[in-house]
């Protein structure tokens, strides 16, 4: 299985949970209510943005903007630029 499906199958999953809470709200006529202390806040925002700037990173786009020397060439996933994905690393491929 690759990366691409997994992200996938657990987005799908995500919505479908998402779904299965919205429609018993429907059903019931109660409104849905989350309630998350500060501390679970935080570190689900730290996580979203983060990733966010992970991303961002990994793209190559502050290369791109600020002119390093790798900004015009390849960029992963092209197979000449000779960089392993994360998850490919972890498998050991």
């Amino acid at each position: 299985m690759s990366r691409d499906n997994l992200i996938g199958g657990l987005f799908l999953v995500m919505m479908g949970v998402l779904a299965a809470i919205l429609i018993r709200a429907i059903i019931t006529g109660e409104r849905p209510d989350i309630s998350l202390s500060p501390t679970v806040s935080v570190i689900l925002l730290v996580l979203f943005v983060g990733g966010i700037i992970y991303g961002v990173w990994q793209s190559g786009f502050f290369s791109r903007i600020f002119g390093d020397r790798n900004g015009g060439g390849r960029h992963w996933p092209d197979p000449q630029t000779g960089q392993k994905s994360l998850w490919d690393r972890i498998r050991g491929r």
